[in-house]
């Protein structure tokens, strides 16, 4: 499966984007420009096409302009786990983006299986895997963290993921469809995120276009009339 994961120096991404959370449904653009395994940078739209807010994400640090409050936000990964209430890092954000596989813990027995049209791959037997499918609470407490990976007989991309966290009850799936030819690679273009948490959020993705052309600008400039806030 390592050989068809998504490979890329330089990426960018052109989406729509719609986000549920507390019954609320907020559409957006959004340019998204990736540096393998170094920066994750976002620009968010409205109708309007004027830029709301502009984020820059990096192993360590994330940063956020919120240019409609006028204030900006430099610190380290609480701000996002605490927007969805389930830990996120840099690896595992870059991974959903583009489809790759999230890693299993060194020495880790991992199963290998056939769950109809795709190949399961997970720290869970495939039967208790599947009853988790559609609802991730019926996952037994048999670890701290459960890794469970749908993949497509035929491209050999994923499909489906399930990533649990158990001992704080926070689960996130996701979903793959649509696969264009960027290159001579696949890519998902209907990306859909499920986070179930205390905060749960439905995260919808549509890529219209998607670019490996580099090097990327990753600009971000902050306005000295701007108030930093903190989380």
């Amino acid at each position: 499966m390592a050989l068809n994961e998504f490979n890329f120096e330089h990426l960018s991404i052109k989406a729509s984007v719609q986000v549920l959370q507390n019954e609320k449904k907020r559409p957006f653009k959004a340019n998204i420009r990736i540096r393998k395994d170094s920066a994750i940078w976002i620009s968010i739209t409205p109708a309007l096409g004027i830029e709301v807010a502009r984020i820059l994400i990096t192993k360590d640090t994330v940063k956020v302009i919120n240019r409609f409050d006028r204030n900006y936000f430099i610190g380290d990964y609480a701000y996002i786990n605490k927007r969805f209430d389930i830990e996120l890092e840099f690896n595992l954000i870059q991974s959903m983006l583009v489809g790759n596989s999230i890693s299993f813990e060194k020495d880790e027995k991992v199963k290998l299986s056939v769950d109809k049209e795709k190949y399961y791959l997970g720290n869970l037997k495939k039967r208790k895997a599947r009853k988790a499918d559609n609802k991730p609470q019926k996952i037994e407490r048999q670890k701290e963290e459960v890794i469970s990976l749908w993949v497509d007989q035929y491209n050999f991309k994923i499909r489906n993921f399930i990533f649990s966290d158990l001992l704080a009850n926070r689960f996130l799936t996701g979903e793959y469809k649509d696969f264009k030819s960027v290159g001579d690679q696949l890519i998902a273009n209907d990306l859909k995120f499920d986070f179930q948490s205390e905060k749960p959020a439905k995260v919808a993705l549509q890529y219209s276009k998607v670019s490996l052309e580099g090097p990327l600008k990753f600009s971000f400039n902050i306005s000295s009339k701007y108030e930093q806030v903190y989380y």
